[in-house]
């Protein structure tokens, strides 16, 4: 019998025009719209107790006028941990692709989900639930329609369980780096059941984003063959714009944030805001104790998004005068970048990403090793997050000038 599926592309049927769209749409979400933890979302600042912080004058430029020496060496032994949780992050990382791909386990995970879309397809009960409530029928056919087939409850359920191993994998190093180092060093208010909740928040999150991103992919594969990524890019490209604008709100998933009340600081912030030519949408305050002491404030969003965020830690232990000069250091991150500069290395960055995906993904094919018979093969996914994963990494220096 003559499978399709394992060709390498194959021609897409006549109406494929009408749908790559809606497709498209969902193979961009994740990658435009990463709705991510809280620890991973903001950039944060420690900052030192104020009340070990020397009150006598001294050159501004040197560290020694605010801190002590031991603060210092508290500090650089801080940051040199971090960086080597990091690194060890990274090649942990590597080192599941390689092992998943490298073992065939990306072949047996999907063999289950074969077994178990055929299951589903084919279990007598479902097929009565089916019948009994139409509608429901009618809502499963929706992605058989976009997708061209039944495959597509192969790919969602492939998408589960793969992303249940890098969870079940990397939960202790996420344990560590988000709760228990900040909690050692005295940095954190993080309570164990906060942590839970917010866990449990980007894994039903991250979970819908990612089997979305992942059939759109590959339903685009089906439909378009070759061209998926050239498609996908452009999607890309042009999802971000609109992601800058509403990136911003998807922090109100994790915490709780107010408005600034009027007085000194704000009008300090605004009048700061006005002299530089930010259109704020509004000053933030978010409820960033609950989780950690570290202080923090930062500029988000775009257009009518654009915000000024304060952690509610800063108005605690600084000044207005002080706040106004830290903000005033953000904004001048905001004023150097040239904007369409940036848009446009990401968007070269994007476009040899998925170019590198496409031909490894179809020259991968001719390597046993790899376990995959074909780009459109679902098993191929872990080589395709491999090349995102290498890809940007390299390039991620490129797109942070």
């Amino acid at each position: 019998i003559h499978d399709r599926d394992n060709q390498v592309f194959s021609r897409p049927p006549p109406e494929a025009g009408t749908r790559f769209a809606l497709l498209l749409v969902l193979a961009v979400l994740m990658l435009a719209f990463p709705f991510a933890s809280p620890s991973s979302t903001i950039a944060e600042e420690a900052s030192p107790d104020r009340s070990t912080v020397k009150a006598c004058p001294g050159d501004p430029s040197d560290p020694l006028t605010f801190f002590t020496e031991e603060e210092i060496a508290t500090w650089k032994q801080y940051q040199r941990r971090k960086m080597w949780t990091h690194l060890i992050g990274l090649g942990s990382m590597l080192t599941f692709y390689l092992v998943l791909i490298i073992t065939g386990l990306n072949r047996t995970l999907k063999g289950i989900a074969e077994r178990s879309a055929t299951w589903c397809y084919r279990n007598p009960s479902l097929i009565r639930i089916g019948r009994r409530w139409p509608l429901l029928a009618k809502f499963v056919r929706i992605p058989e329609h976009l997708f061209g087939g039944k495959k597509w409850l192969e790919v969602l359920l492939y998408c589960v369980f793969f992303l249940f191993l890098i969870r079940l994998f990397f939960f202790p190093q996420h344990f560590y780096r988000t709760y228990w180092y900040d909690l050692q060093h005295g940095l954190s208010n993080y309570t164990l059941s906060l942590w839970l909740l917010d866990y449990a928040k980007g894994l039903c999150l991250g979970t819908l984003l990612f089997a979305l991103m992942v059939f759109g992919i590959y339903g685009l594969m089906a439909r378009v063959g070759s061209r998926w990524w050239l498609l996908l890019w452009a999607g890309v490209s042009i999802a971000i714009f609109g992601y800058v604008v509403i990136a911003p709100y998807g922090s109100h998933i994790y915490s709780d944030f107010r408005p600034l009340e009027s007085g000194e600081l704000r009008d300090r912030l605004e009048g700061l805001a006005t002299r530089t030519g930010l259109q704020l949408e509004d000053v933030l305050v978010v409820d960033a104790s609950r989780r950690t002491k570290k202080v923090n404030a930062y500029l988000s969003g775009s257009g009518p998004s654009e915000r000024i965020v304060l952690y509610d830690t800063l108005l605690e232990t600084f000044t207005p005068q002080e706040i106004t000069m830290i903000m005033a250091h953000e904004l001048a991150h905001w004023k150097e970048p040239d904007e369409r500069r940036s848009y446009a290395v990401f968007s070269l960055t994007v476009f040899f990403v998925l170019a590198l995906a496409n031909f490894i993904l179809t020259r991968g094919t001719r390597f046993r090793q790899l376990h995959y018979s074909s780009p459109k093969d679902v098993a191929g996914l872990p080589v395709l997050f491999l090349t995102f994963f290498v890809a940007f990494q390299v390039l991620r220096p490129a797109n942070l000038t």
